[in-house]
């Protein structure tokens, strides 16, 4: 997804994101199938989460846009109880429309989210300035963290994204750490992706094209526990 936005004062604030989502034009997260691309991505966190199935906890999934991860989620730990949290009220007013039966939602931001046992953050800290500073007070409230972001992205970033991350970014956190494709979350999604990454990849050099490796589709999941 693109946008026309350049200015980095407007980009990832709240007044921007809540127009992302509430609004219906072609620029908004609906238009550009915001809702699946959470749904892909959050199918490929599920298989990776290191709960067991009959985890009983808590989890809390920050920067939920839509909400549409955590029905995801649910299916993989039916015990648990989920919270969802977004800095965009406009977000959260759809999430409990939506999802209002099989989760809290909440508009907060990272100061104001409650103690959980475990955070999942997906694709929001690419966006986030002082981002080590940001994964510090979310592990201040949380027993285990998991982000998922872009993997290795390479300049110039896509333009809402002020980070980059590769497997050494949370060493420092002794962060588990895994690289993976997206490849989608229905068998359409995953026959094309196939047929536009490794097929295509047989003749891209014969056409004198870099090979396809992963670009924003491929994503690292860092899994860090809390020290304190």
């Amino acid at each position: 997804m693109k946008t026309n936005l350049l200015n980095a004062d407007i980009i990832n604030s709240q007044e921007y994101w809540d127009d992302r989502f509430s609004s219906n034009n072609k620029m908004s997260w609906r238009a550009n199938a915001g809702e699946n691309q959470t749904k892909m991505f959050a199918n490929e966190i599920a298989k990776r989460l290191k709960m067991k199935p009959d985890f009983s906890g808590t989890i809390l999934d920050y920067g939920c846009a839509l909400g549409d991860a955590i029905p995801i989620y649910k299916q993989y730990y039916p015990k648990a109880q989920f919270i969802g949290t977004d800095f965009s009220p406009a977000a959260i007013d759809i999430c409990i429309q939506k999802f209002g039966d099989i989760a809290t939602f909440q508009a907060k931001d990272v100061d104001g989210i409650p103690s959980v046992d475990v955070i999942i953050i997906s694709n929001v800290l690419e966006h986030v300035p002082n981002d080590k500073q940001f994964v510090q007070k979310l592990l201040s409230k949380c027993k285990e963290l998991y982000i998922a972001v872009p993997y290795d992205e390479q300049e110039p970033l896509y333009e809402e994204h002020v980070n980059s991350y590769n497997r050494h970014t949370f060493d420092y956190l002794n962060a588990d750490k895994e690289v993976y494709l997206c490849r989608g979350y229905t068998m359409s999604h995953r026959l094309k992706s196939y047929f536009y990454i490794e097929i295509k990849n047989l003749i891209r050099p014969l056409l004198n094209i870099p090979l396809y490796k992963g670009g924003l589709n491929k994503q690292i999941l860092f899994h860090i526990k809390s020290q304190k």
